[in-house]
């Protein structure tokens, strides 16, 4: 499992928790963002949690995941993720093996774009689609889905209450 754009790892680090058959992977640009995980996974010796500070377009994995989540992106990997970004969209649509999922959480208005328009999601499963991949699941993001996601960021934004996002699954062919 990779979480791009992890953050303060949170997510990879319930994963690594809950899955101890899982290798769970954590990449961020910022290495402040990851020093939470980072010192719960010493302190609770983690052994399946690897977190990387790199940008996601440098990171040397090629069909390695079974399954990759963007949560709350913004600035390049958001571009990324929406396919409007080269270098990143080619790192996103490169980890994933066949079969491999792809979820993009909380793909809302920011950055001063609205990401949720019919056109918006219409071109974005045009570039999955291009790129090898199915859309099989999109709808909107509830409260519960940034519960679950483990993401500081998305609550903070409110995405699934008071904000709106969507959910957006792609499938590796």
């Amino acid at each position: 499992m990779v979480d791009a754009g992890t953050g303060d790892g949170r997510y990879p680090l319930h994963v690594a928790r809950t899955r101890a058959d899982t290798l769970a992977i954590g990449i961020d640009a910022s290495a402040d963002g990851l020093a939470y995980a980072a010192r719960r996974a010493v302190r609770e010796a983690v052994p399946n949690l690897v977190l990387l500070r790199e940008p996601i377009e440098t990171v040397p994995l090629d069909s390695f995941a079974d399954e990759m989540t963007i949560h709350s992106p913004w600035g390049s990997l958001l571009r990324g993720a929406l396919g409007e970004d080269e270098r990143v969209f080619a790192a996103i649509r490169r980890l994933p093996r066949p079969g491999g999922l792809v979820t993009l959480l909380s793909v809302t208005a920011r950055d001063d774009r609205a990401a949720s328009s019919a056109a918006d999601l219409a071109r974005v499963q045009g570039a999955y689609r291009a790129a090898g991949f199915a859309l099989v699941e999109w709808r909107a993001v509830t409260r519960a889905d940034v519960d679950a996601a483990r993401s500081s960021w998305g609550k903070r934004l409110d995405v699934g209450g008071g904000r709106r996002g969507l959910l957006l699954r792609f499938c590796r062919r």
